[in-house]
């Protein structure tokens, strides 16, 4: 019997079951797609930003409210030592070049793009000369994917000419990317003025992760 592809899966699980049942014979286990996967950004600014007569800058948007939210405890945060980009984030740091303004981690559950929620991102360099606002989304349906929705406010010094008397105005940039990614692999999200560096790692409970241990396990023929 011919099946839709989102549906032999489940119809595939159900026949080795009831085959199970009824021969007496041992069915494999099966892991499914991890409900839950850590996800980390580090955001971070360029100290210096030459324009060169390039426009980046944005206006600054209305408030929109994301389409759903977690419910309480969905939501982890992650303390620093599991953080697996402490590296990068270290060396962005050290330059002269960077200014790293946002580095967190948590673990979150995966849902389908109607179902996916913004996780706010809101962090002001130590500064005071960037302000980042905006949201991250993971999706995961055939392919994962994270979408970054950021703006970077930022009031450092861009113009060449300034009255001494005004107050330098707020320049606002956005990066806005939705991008199919890879889990386990560090992903960089580019713009001239800012960027942000993603890692999406799938989680396993511990009964999961036996379960996907035995399941790699050679199969042993008694004789």
């Amino acid at each position: 019997m011919f099946l839709p592809n989102n549906q032999n899966r489940a119809a595939r699980y159900a026949w080795l079951f009831l085959l199970a049942l009824i021969t007496g014979y041992s069915v494999p286990v099966i892991a499914a797609q991890p409900a839950s996967y850590d996800v980390e950004i580090v955001v971070f600014a360029y100290r210096n930003v030459a324009a060169n007569g390039e426009q980046w800058s944005t206006a600054v948007p209305q408030n929109s409210a994301s389409a759903g939210h977690y419910n309480d405890g969905q939501v982890q945060e992650l303390p620093v030592g599991a953080y697996q980009l402490n590296s990068i984030s270290n060396g962005l740091r050290q330059s002269s070049s960077y200014s790293v303004l946002f580095h967190r981690a948590w673990r979150q559950p995966a849902y389908d793009e109607a179902n996916a929620v913004d996780l706010p991102v809101h962090a002001v360099a130590t500064s005071g000369k960037n302000t980042i606002e905006g949201s991250v989304r993971l999706i995961r349906e055939r392919f994962l994917h994270l979408d970054a929705d950021l703006l970077m406010m930022s009031t450092g010094n861009y113009n060449p000419v300034m009255d001494v008397n005004t107050a330098p105005a707020a320049r606002v940039y956005s990066l806005q990317e939705k991008r199919r990614i890879k889990s386990k692999v560090t992903h960089y999200f580019d713009h001239p003025a800012f960027g942000m560096i993603a890692r999406v790692t799938p989680y396993y409970s511990p009964e999961e992760s036996l379960q996907l241990e035995q399941a790699d396990q050679p199969e042993v023929i008694e004789e």
